[in-house]
């Protein structure tokens, strides 16, 4: 395995943005939730948004622990679909009283660029202050895309902290994706 140089920034709103409109998705979409998806549906989802991004975590996990977090009600998963096709996702953890954290934010490929990322981010921000909180947040680092750290403080997200670490960035005939079971 190589190693690469991963910055993380960790960003945080602390109010409801209500009194800044955000942009409507466009009629073409609608967004559901996945209540208690099934792991191989999950993993369609993850790996189809954070496959370019060496999104990992998830396909590491074992299979009855990744079952298991999917069930959870306090794992909340939102699904953004373009004329019926899924074009992207977002998962909350609600596990905190007074704060919701979006732990995956992201459009498959086939979406990306077309326009709907900053709508499918401002449903989701409208949707998490559906709860009671005082804060919503988020991390991204510089393997995600290219645009995202922008996007999030385009949406009022401010960054609170900041690292770099080294990690292990697989090699092609070790990636993970390969060893999916479907």
């Amino acid at each position: 395995m190589n190693e690469i140089a991963a910055t993380t920034w960790w960003l945080q709103m602390n109010s409801s943005p209500a009194d800044r409109p955000g942009r409507a998705l466009p009629k073409k979409c609608k967004v559901m939730q996945a209540v208690k998806p099934v792991r191989s549906f999950y993993l369609y989802l993850y790996t189809s948004v954070g496959r370019p991004y060496q999104w990992y975590n998830r396909l590491m996990c074992p299979a009855d622990e990744l079952q298991q977090m999917l069930d959870n009600p306090a794992n909340s998963i939102w699904v953004l679909y373009y004329s019926g096709v899924p074009a992207g996702f977002a998962e909350f953890d609600l596990s905190a009283a007074n704060e919701t954290e979006i732990v995956y934010f992201g459009l498959t490929c086939e979406f990306t660029g077309k326009g709907l990322g900053i709508p499918f981010l401002h449903w989701c921000i409208g949707k998490a202050w559906e709860r009671p909180i005082k804060r919503l947040w988020l991390h991204t680092c510089n393997l995600d895309h290219p645009a995202a750290l922008g996007l999030y403080q385009k949406a009022g997200f401010e960054i609170y902290d900041q690292d770099t670490v080294m990690q292990q960035k697989p090699d092609p005939e070790d990636d993970p994706y390969l060893l999916l079971p479907w």
